[in-house]
């Protein structure tokens, strides 16, 4: 009867023992029914993305959206109202561990068809920096204006920062080369004289007509050199006179705008709102100014620069600088894919008093082109 019971209690461990074997837990694996990491959609219509477990033990799952749960369904269907980028992340969890997967949507704002004009059809904004222009034309908001619907006009944006912003009747659509033309008035070698600026593209992400959503730089031939400096921040402040304008920057350097004989207004921005100081943000090229053979110079860059007399960009044959929008950037140096643009912003990109006979390098452009425009 001992014996009997013994084998009855082996016979009942090793029951138990299987049983457990077929309750042990694993992790949860995942496929899913897009291929790509980043998927393009259209603001407005539905995005789907279809999960199957290949692998793993059951699971609870969870669509995050931008650190916001929007499903706990194995299917995610969702329309995104605001175009932009989205981060959305699958998660699926069970005792045994968490399977996660992450997909960037880039979700792209309705397209402006058509117009009537491939040029500048509205400046949004005009925001120079001092320089011995400003308040005067070509510094002043009448010289901005002038650089609409033509490309014969001519705006100066300033010393460092100074910045213009301007749309088209149309989205400028990203096809094959270059897509825009902004017109500047540099001079060839050997009297070089150019004064380079950045150039942003934006698109009417929240579809309000505004330029407020992400800005990108078009990376021009120095964006990765090791004398560019990204995140550059300067501070003018308003003398309040006809005086030079004195400057702080967040490299611990200070300086001024000087004035010269020659101009003899106020260089501060009579028009800006802030009639105390001026803060400008950005990426700062290094300077080119110097002298050569008793020639005062400042040399432009190879391409990707606007007011520049780029080799690169064939300046000598086009009469223009171009850009291409697959150059576009993020903030963090990442490059993005933009079917099409709505807005353009130009800002000088270089910090440089100059002389008493140059005065300060300050980017000025005639106007602005789209190169499929009508094609």
């Amino acid at each position: 009867m001992k014996q009997f019971f013994f084998f009855a209690f082996l016979l009942l461990i090793a029951m138990s023992s299987c049983n457990k074997d077929k309750d042990v837990t694993t992790t949860p694996v995942y496929s899913f029914s897009v291929t790509t990491d980043t998927i393009n959609a259209v603001i407005q219509k539905p995005v789907v993305i279809e999960s199957n477990k290949t692998g793993g033990s059951e699971a609870t799952v969870a669509w995050i959206v931008d650190g916001k749960e929007l499903s706990s369904a194995h299917a995610f269907t969702h329309v995104f109202e605001v175009a932009g980028f989205y981060k959305v992340l699958f998660k699926a969890r069970n005792d045994a561990g968490v399977f996660e997967k992450e997909f960037i949507i880039d979700v792209a704002p309705k397209v402006r068809e058509g117009g009537a004009s491939q040029y500048i059809s509205r400046i949004l904004e005009y925001l120079p920096a001092p320089g011995q222009f400003i308040n005067v034309a070509p510094g002043n908001v009448a010289s901005a204006e002038g650089i609409v619907g033509k490309n014969s006009g001519l705006v100066t944006l300033g010393a460092y920062g100074g910045y213009v912003t301007f749309t088209f009747d149309h989205s400028v659509q990203n096809k094959e080369g270059a897509d825009l033309a902004i017109y500047g008035n540099p001079a060839k070698p050997p009297t070089d004289w150019s004064e380079p600026g950045i150039v942003m593209v934006s698109r009417d992400d929240n579809g309000n007509g505004i330029a407020d959503d992400a800005w990108y730089e078009l990376a021009g031939s120095e964006y990765n050199s090791a004398e560019t400096i990204k995140n550059y921040k300067i501070t003018y402040y308003n003398p309040k006179v006809y005086a030079n304008v004195p400057w702080k920057d967040n490299q611990g350097h200070s300086g001024a705008v000087e004035i010269n004989a020659f101009h003899k207004q106020q260089y501060y921005p009579l028009f800006a709102p802030n009639q105390d100081s001026l803060v400008f943000t950005g990426t700062l090229l290094k300077s080119t100014f110097g002298q050569v053979s008793g020639i005062w110079i400042n040399a432009g860059f190879s391409w990707g620069y606007a007011d520049s007399y780029s080799s690169g960009d064939d300046y000598d044959t086009k009469k223009y600088n171009s850009f291409d929008i697959s150059r576009a950037v993020d903030a963090s140096g990442k490059p993005v894919q933009l079917k099409a643009i709505d807005f353009v912003k130009v800002y000088t990109a270089q910090n440089n008093k100059g002389n008493a006979l140059m005065g300060e390098i300050s980017t000025e452009i005639k106007g602005a082109e789209d190169l499929h425009f009508g094609k």
